[in-house]
């Protein structure tokens, strides 16, 4: 797969598009597989033996039940689909197979193949499936920027949930939820005003490319450039996008949140976890806190992280007593949710690519031209 980054050119669509660049070396690629290796060796190999006993956790595997492996099938797969919807909402003529084969294949090829891969990926398939440049760039910017913002609504349906159970929330659930709550109003309102006003938007676009230079510069990296032009040409898009599916397509983001709730829900009950040492309100709570500490790019696709942060604040409420089996459930739902989708994504992308590999070959280098194509059709 060519990897591209998402400098914005300026084809007759309107839109920012992919254009090519160096694609990742294969001692690159080696050092990220390297990388995920080493991190999940300290993680279970180092810490993990610290605090859990792996006996326990052995064990609270080797007792799940055919019917149990099989709720857990059936929920990780509604969760793919879920995961899959905003992009079939934002993308028009983007089938539910593709929606979900692509949005597979990219987390795949991201968690490989350092860079945006997963933003080459999708691309390249779009435009395989005959969708415009305009569409399909549009489409991944936008979904990419629901899948952050519905992260912030889960500290709120957290304090939902525990007071609708008839418990007292903690300060400390509360604050978070205002919080998020707060900073998801004011992101909305800002771009509601970007797409009203085009001053508004220019200058925004000329700020976050001073900022981004200064903050890649701190780093002595090439800071990234057209970032105010690549505002600007969101903005014409965006419009018509927002304004017919951005609604639709943000409900469908948080309900992929909370399928991936009831994946993780439902590992904690295979392995013994019940809503009595447990309650789903303080399950949500807990994945509401480690989706907003996984906004932190520490570690590629938060592996680890996420881990050590699921395993503390679960047994934190439910007793140390419950460490194993709490473990048991997270390797569970973390093989689900990051480990699985890998060589699946890659199965799938081999599969969609099929004997179309030299045209995406032809259409990654020259994307430009391609939208350029679409537009005068």
């Amino acid at each position: 797969m060519t990897q591209m980054d998402v400098t914005p050119s300026a084809p007759a669509g309107g839109v920012a598009v992919p254009t090519k660049s160096a694609a990742p070396s294969r001692r690159a690629i080696v050092m990220r597989v390297g990388l995920l290796l080493g991190i999940m060796a300290i993680v279970f190999v180092v810490v993990l033996p610290r605090i859990v006993d792996y006996g326990a956790v052995a064990a609270a595997l080797s007792s799940l039940t055919g019917t149990q492996l099989a709720a857990l099938a059936g929920s990780t797969a509604l969760a793919y689909v879920a995961n899959a919807a905003p992009s079939r909402i934002l993308v028009p003529g983007l089938s539910w197979p593709h929606a979900i084969g692509a949005d597979l294949a990219g987390r795949a090829v991201v968690s490989t193949i350092p860079g945006p891969t997963d933003v080459a990926t999708r691309f390249v398939l779009y435009r395989q499936w005959s969708i415009p440049a305009d569409t399909a760039t549009a489409g991944i910017v936008f979904n990419a920027f629901f899948e952050t913002l519905s992260d912030l609504v889960l500290p709120l349906i957290a304090t939902i949930g525990v007071l609708v159970a008839g418990h007292q929330p903690r300060p400390t659930v509360v604050l978070l939820s205002v919080v998020s709550v707060v900073v998801l109003v004011v992101i909305l309102v800002l771009l509601a005003a970007i797409v009203r006003s085009e001053s508004l938007a220019g200058r925004l676009g000329r700020a976050l490319e001073a900022i981004a230079q200064r903050l890649w510069r701190l780093f002595r990296r090439p800071p990234p450039t057209g970032i105010a032009d690549g505002v600007m040409q969101v903005r014409e898009r965006s419009h018509e996008t927002l304004s017919r599916r951005g609604a639709l397509a943000f409900v469908a983001a948080v309900i992929a949140r909370l399928a991936w709730f009831l994946v993780l829900q439902i590992s904690l009950w295979s392995v013994g976890v019940t809503s009595e040492i447990l309650a789903p309100s303080a399950v949500l709570t807990a994945m509401a806190v480690v989706a907003l500490v996984a906004l932190i790019p520490i570690t590629p696709g938060a592996i680890g992280v996420s881990e050590v942060a699921y395993i503390g604040l679960l047994s934190a409420v439910a007793g140390d007593g419950a460490t194993g089996q709490i473990t048991a459930a997270i390797v569970l739902f973390r093989t689900a949710q990051w480990l699985l989708p890998i060589p699946l994504g890659w199965i799938l992308l081999v599969i969609m690519r099929g004997s179309h590999w030299r045209e995406l070959e032809a259409e990654a280098e020259v994307p430009a031209d391609a939208a350029e194509a679409t537009a005068a059709t």
